[in-house]
C-alpha cells in the first residue's frame, strides 16, 4: 500500500519559494506475521515555519535540541526518572533523584536526538550536591559505530555547569563518558 500526498506549490503561490525537504511520504508495509494487512496505529508529520540554517544538509539549531518536548531521549544511563536529564529542571535535584549516572568504567550516558543536527556546543550540569569533582569526554555520532571525540575532560577536575564548545560536527547522538569521581564509583550528570 502507498500513499503520495502532493502539496506542490505553483510559481504564483506567495510561497512558492519555500523548498520542503520532501514532497512525499511513502509508507510501504512488508510483513505481518498474522495476515496480509499492514496496520498503522498513528502517524504524524510536523512542520515549521521557523527560518533555520542548513550546513552539510543538516540544521544548525539554535535553541537546545536535546530536550523531551524535542523528542531527545536517553537511551543509555540510570536514572530513577526516565529522561530526568532532559527535563530541562536544573534546581529540583538531590541524593535520591534528578539526575541520570553511570558505573565508572563501564557504559555511559548517551542521548538520542530526534533528527541529526550540526552542532557546535553542549552545556551540562554535574551534580553538585558536595564539594565532588568528575572528568569526564564526549563523543558525538551519527550512527553509535563512528564516534568523534568533542571534549576531553579526563585530566581536568570538573564541578557544576559546564560548557563546551567545538567545531560543528554532524550528531544524532552524545555519549558523556565519566572517567573520574572523588567521592565514589558514579559519574553523574543532568
Amino acid at each position: 500500500m502507498s500513499c503520495n500526498l502532493d502539496f506542490s506549490l505553483e510559481a504564483s503561490h506567495p510561497n512558492a519559494d519555500l523548498v520542503p525537504v520532501s514532497w512525499y511520504i511513502r509508507i510501504v508495509g512488508t510483513h505481518n506475521t498474522v495476515n496480509k494487512v499492514f496496520h498503522i496505529v498513528a502517524f504524524e508529520c510536523m512542520f515549521t515555519n521557523k527560518t533555520f540554517t542548513l550546513e552539510k544538509g543538516l540544521i544548525v539549531p539554535t535553541e537546545n535540541v536535546a530536550t523531551i518536548a524535542d523528542c531527545a531521549s536517553v537511551i543509555e544511563g540510570v536514572s530513577r526518572s526516565r529522561n530526568a536529564l532532559l527535563n530541562g529542571d536544573t534546581k529540583n535535584y538531590d541524593w535520591d533523584s534528578g539526575y541520570t549516572c553511570h558505573q565508572l568504567g563501564s557504559g555511559a550516558i548517551v542521548v538520542q536526538l530526534a533528527q541529526p543536527f550540526m552542532i557546535g556546543s553542549i552545556r551540562l550540569l554535574l551534580w553538585d550536591c558536595d564539594d565532588r569533582s568528575y572528568s569526564y569526554y564526549i563523543e558525538v555520532s551519527t550512527n553509535q559505530q563512528q564516534w568523534t571525540m568533542v571534549a576531553d575532560r579526563t585530566k581536568v577536575s570538573c564541578k557544576s555547569w559546564q560548557a563546551i564548545t567545538f567545531d560543528r560536527q554532524p550528531a544524532s547522538f552524545i555519549r558523556i563518558v565519566g572517567t573520574h569521581n572523588t567521592a565514589n564509583e558514579v559519574w553523574d550528570s543532568f
